[in-house]
């Protein structure tokens, strides 16, 4: 496996598992156009992304095409947002502003293609 991949997706995830752990301590929230996103949900996010960064670290197989899967869902999310609908997210009463859908397209997307590459010359 690419180890580079490995390790940037491994801490991308980590960091994104620490921010859901901190949001839900703090108890943040969160809404996303009218729907309130509830703690609960963070607390299942961490879980699932410190698992993620954990297999990344590991660098076991199938993590690749996993994680490219993921951030291709990720950066269609972001796309969604920023070109179709223009949700105004609220996080804690800081409006998360559009542009950041676009660099989180751009940087899923990049990620996205780097772990399918990385997948491929596994598979060679």
């Amino acid at each position: 496996m690419n180890k580079n991949y490995a390790l940037v997706s491994a801490i991308l995830f980590g960091l994104v598992a620490v921010l859901h752990l901190v949001r839900a301590l703090m108890g943040w929230e969160v809404a996303i156009g009218d729907y309130m996103l509830p703690v609960a949900r963070s607390w299942i996010v961490f879980g699932i992304t410190i698992c993620l960064a954990a297999w990344g670290i590991r660098g076991s197989k199938g993590y690749a095409v996993v994680s490219a899967v993921l951030f291709g869902l990720v950066a269609l999310l972001h796309l969604y947002r920023a070109a179709i609908t223009e949700t105004v997210i609220i996080i804690d009463s800081f409006v998360v502003p559009l542009s950041a859908s676009w660099v989180g397209f751009v940087v899923s997307a990049a990620l996205s293609v780097w772990g399918f590459n990385t997948y491929k010359s596994q598979k060679s």
